[in-house]
C-alpha cells in the first residue's frame, strides 16, 4: 500500500508542477505540492505500524485523496475536460475506495472512536 501512496503523490505533485510550467498556475502548483506531501508522508507512516500508528496515515491519505476527489470532479464538470481532471478524479476516487477498504479490513477505525 505505501507503494500505491507513494506514486500517487508523486503523480499529484508531479501534476502540479506541470500545471504550473503549462499555465503559470500558482495554485496548481501550490495545492499540487501539498497534497503530493501530504500523500508522501502517509505513505510513509503507513510502514510503522506500532500502537498508535495504525490508522492515522490512512485516515490522513483518505482526507486527501477525498479532497482531491471532490475538487477535481468539480474542475472536471465545469471544464469536461477528461486530460487532467477527469484522470486525478477516477484516480483520487480509486484511492479513496483503496484507503477505505484498509479502514473496513482491518478495523482501524476504533482509535478514532467510531
Amino acid at each position: 500500500m505505501p507503494a500505491l501512496t507513494y506514486a500517487y503523490g508523486a503523480i499529484v505533485a508531479i501534476g502540479g508542477m506541470l500545471g504550473y510550467l503549462g499555465r503559470g498556475s500558482k495554485a496548481s502548483l501550490g495545492w499540487g505540492l501539498l497534497f503530493g506531501t501530504i500523500l508522501c508522508f502517509s505513505g510513509l507512516r503507513m510502514k510503522d505500524r506500532g500502537p498508535g500508528v495504525r490508522g492515522y496515515p490512512y485516515a490522513l491519505a483518505l482526507l486527501s485523496s477525498a479532497c482531491l476527489a471532490a475538487l477535481s470532479s468539480y474542475r472536471f464538470i465545469q471544464t469536461g475536460k477528461v486530460w487532467p481532471m477527469g484522470i486525478l478524479t477516477v484516480m483520487s476516487v480509486a484511492m479513496s475506495l483503496r484507503y477505505t477498504a484498509h479502514f473496513t479490513v482491518y478495523n482501524d477505525l476504533y482509535e478514532y472512536g467510531i
